[in-house]
């Protein structure tokens, strides 16, 4: 095995642990990062398997089929970012918009309570 080989598995074991820690109690999320991870590691163990299976699909090399994958797999995190996104700021919108009410309730008691002192 060469010290290319030995960093990349390195990085990917120590990439694998983190979503472990991350992403605990999301399952598909880690089921996701874990098959890369596996895939990824294959791939630096058996370099050629990546170019015979390019072959199989028609890809010239197994460089190429990376390439098309990581691009997939690009698109494919930035939706889960996107949606991610769009799911937090849902939430603080209620989050805000309850506040206000809230707010808005207890600024009426307090005048209500203060017009009718004497």
């Amino acid at each position: 095995m060469s010290l290319i080989q030995l960093i990349i598995l390195l990085f990917l074991a120590f990439s694998f642990l983190m979503v472990l820690l991350v992403m605990k109690g999301h399952l598909a999320g880690r089921l996701f990062f874990i098959v890369q991870f596996i895939v990824g590691a294959v791939f630096v163990v058996f370099p050629d398997l990546s170019s015979q299976i390019g072959m199989l699909l028609g890809v010239g090399r197994g460089t190429d089929l990376v390439l098309y994958f990581l691009v997939v797999l690009f698109y494919m995190t930035v939706l889960l970012f996107i949606a991610a996104l769009r799911r937090l700021e849902r939430r603080q919108t209620i989050i805000l918009r309850q506040l206000a009410i809230q707010n808005a309730i207890d600024n009426t008691r307090q005048a209500q309570k203060g017009s009718s002192a004497p």
